[in-house]
């Protein structure tokens, strides 16, 4: 089904394609060359609409047998699979009135049927300038059949803004795509007609189409780089996701067929178009052989195009990458962050940047055909050098999996779990309580086990920790697969765990002031308060500044009284206050502060955010709660945080005041943390 859901979507488009550029060639091309050729008037031009009008006549009967098509297909995805359910009538009632595709589907029958009329009302006897009518708005009816494809199509996922800017753009793509591809056919014949007259004022309309043409195809080929770069940014998202999915694999497909049909665009633009028109008309061979060879190519041309519009009917009904879990290819990646960690990697890059001189130089002088062959190898070589330099520091290995999208969100439930299948599943044992790599049964192995808390265990992606806790690291290491033992949720939930350990041990450089770059995302939680209102972290974001407060069993009491005294100063500088009390002290303080109290939700908040409380005192994690107090900005990221055992920076609440002084008047530095770990 598949298959010929793509076929039919592509004879749809190559048929809607072909009507609203060959009105868009008579209108901005075709007529106005015969005006200047005084041959406005001419039978040439009079039998040209009328070849273009049966051109169209086909095309929207084409049209017409494929959107019915099209519409069943339709109605088989959306129904339990059957045809006999999805061809019922009741069904495709229900498709066309009751959704946004059987809506645009109905519009567009309805331009087409007016179309319709316009194109049989036209007879062979009517004058020219009533044809002229009738091209102008026949463009502006196919223009519009062909455009409203965008709203049926994967640019109309979304809602509000980016609805009205994904649809307009994918428009532009269609259109420019109907007056380039579109105009390629009417402009053989066009030239083929030119070519038969060989008479003066057919050489010269010749020549006025095809400069005139080459100007609508360089605008139109403008307008599908920019509007193609922004779709394909859209659906994809990623270069992972392009090497990685189907729907990229098809976009890399429909890119390589564009480099034979920019060559030949190209010579018909630098080679052909000038020969053309510096050509003098009385050289009736040589125009012939120029008029020759650029239908030839712009044969060529259109097939080119045919094939990438047969590739567009296939990622019509291929799910977009950005929504694809990607497959890497390759055994490697490139991980650029390394540039700023070591020195050797520092090395290479400046070797790069001198080697991507020379080829630049070298391509300078090529350009300026000084030993242009010369300086031509010379750029090629200092630029491929310069690229191996700088890739044998940046790669890295990479696995299937290297960009798999997390099934679980970055959560304090899920790194409260995750911190629990760390103990249960042996991994303590190797790795050690802290994470270390210094556990018990690790002493002897070769190689040792990670430091789970290094720098480099953040610069791994959360598909790599995936494919090595599910199928082992490597055959030389010691770590066992645990695909097997535990389920694919589970896996999700130690690997939140493992990144909120790794933040952990950088997170002991916090101070009780705010840092100049928002690093550490604050893992969102959901909590019940002693009012009995439920709320997320991430409701917060946006609006407040949020102090988390963790109690400890000594600090309580005095902490809140504190708190209690400050607490309306602090809602006046938009700060959400969040108490999390220890479990123990829950019956002594369930009644105080009303509004700020957690009362459900304690544990998973504990035991995630204790991971941030690390001291320069005490290298590893602390045993129990202690008091410790966050500063979360509007963006959703840990700015600050205030160890009561460091000193009294916050105790009177001055200096945290100041801090949130700062923030309020802080621009946001960076997006919103993502709701999973990368």
């Amino acid at each position: 089904m598949t298959d010929f859901a793509a076929v039919v979507r592509f004879v749809h488009l190559t048929a809607a394609v072909l009507l609203a550029g060959s009105f868009g060639f008579v209108l901005l091309v075709a007529r106005p060359a015969f005006l200047v050729a005084k041959d406005s008037s001419h039978s040439n031009y009079r039998t040209f609409v009328q070849l273009q009008f049966t051109i169209a006549r086909c095309c929207l009967a084409v049209i017409l047998l494929s959107a019915f098509a099209v519409l069943w297909i339709q109605s088989v995805y959306i129904s339990d699979g059957s045809a006999e359910s999805a061809a019922s009538f009741a069904a495709l009632i229900s498709l066309t009135t009751e959704t946004q595709y059987g809506r645009v589907w109905l519009t567009r029958m309805s331009v087409a049927l007016l179309l319709a009329v316009l194109l049989f009302s036209q007879s062979r006897d009517k004058n020219l300038s009533a044809s002229f009518s009738a091209i102008v708005a026949g463009a502006v009816l196919s223009g519009g059949l062909l455009a409203a494809l965008a709203f049926a199509g994967h640019a109309s996922a979304t809602e509000g803004w980016a609805f009205v800017l994904q649809v307009s753009i994918d428009a532009i793509h269609l259109l420019a795509t109907g007056l380039w591809l579109g105009g390629l056919i009417p402009l053989v014949l066009l030239l083929r007609q030119c070519r038969s007259d060989a008479d003066a004022e057919s050489h010269a309309c010749a020549k006025l189409a095809t400069q005139r043409f080459s100007a609508v195809a360089l605008l139109s080929m403008t307008l599908l780089a920019a509007s193609g770069f922004y779709n394909g940014w859209n659906l994809i998202g990623g270069f992972a996701p392009l090497l990685g999915t189907a729907y990229g694999h098809l976009l890399l497909l429909k890119l390589a067929l564009l480099l034979p049909l920019l060559t030949v665009g190209a010579i018909n633009l630098w080679r052909l178009k000038p020969m053309i028109l510096e050509m003098p008309s009385l050289q009736t061979a040589d125009m012939t052989t120029a008029l020759r060879l650029l239908t030839r190519n712009a044969i060529m041309e259109t097939a080119v195009g045919v094939a990438i519009l047969l590739i567009v009917g296939y990622l019509g009904v291929t799910p977009p990458a950005r929504h694809v879990q990607p497959d890497w290819p390759l055994s490697f990646r490139w991980e650029w962050s390394l540039l700023d960690e070591m020195p050797k990697a520092r090395a290479a890059s400046n070797r790069t940047l001198v080697w991507a001189a020379v080829a630049s130089v070298a391509l300078g002088a090529a350009l300026l055909r000084r030993r242009r062959t010369v300086a031509a190898w010379i750029a090629v070589g200092a630029s491929s050098y310069a690229i191996y330099t700088i890739g044998t520091v940046v790669s890295i290995d990479a696995y299937p999996a290297t960009y798999k999208r997390p099934l679980v969100a970055y959560q304090a439930i899920s790194v409260a779990n995750g911190s629990a299948l760390y103990q249960d599943s042996g991994c303590v044992a190797c790795h050690g309580p802290n994470g270390f790599g210094d556990g018990p049964s690790g002493a002897d192995l070769r190689p040792a086990p990670a430091d789970l808390t290094a720098p480099h265990a953040n610069a791994h992606t959360a598909g790599d920790l995936y494919w090595w806790l599910s199928y082992g690291v490597d055959p030389t290491s010691a770590m066992p697969g645990f695909g097997a033992s535990l389920s694919e949720e589970e896996r999700w939930d130690l690997i939140n765990f493992l990144r909120a350990l790794s933040s952990g041990e950088r997170a002991r450089n916090l101070a009780p002031v705010i840092g100049n770059e928002p690093w550490l995302a604050a893992p969102d939680f959901t909590y019940r308060t002693n009012s009995g209102e439920t709320k997320t972290l991430k409701d917060h974001r946006g609006n407040k500044i949020v102090l988390l407060v963790l109690l400890n069993v000594e600090d309580t009491e005095a902490r809140l009284q504190q708190i209690s005294v400050a607490l309306p100063q602090l809602k006046a500088a938009g700060i959400e206050v969040i108490v999390v009390p220890n479990l123990i002290d829950y019956l002594f303080v369930a009644d105080k502060l009303p509004g700020s109290i957690v009362n459900e939700g304690v544990r998973e908040i504990a035991e995630t955010y204790i991971l941030f409380a690390r001291s320069f005192s005490d290298e590893n994690l602390p045993t129990t709660t202690p008091h410790v107090e966050f500063l979360i900005d509007k963006q959703g990221y840990i700015r600050a945080r205030w160890l009561p055992a460091e000193g009294n920076a916050w105790r009177d609440f001055a200096g945290l005041l100041s801090q949130v002084a700062l923030l309020q008047k802080e621009k946001p530095r960076a997006p919103a943390p993502d709701e999973h770990v990368h």
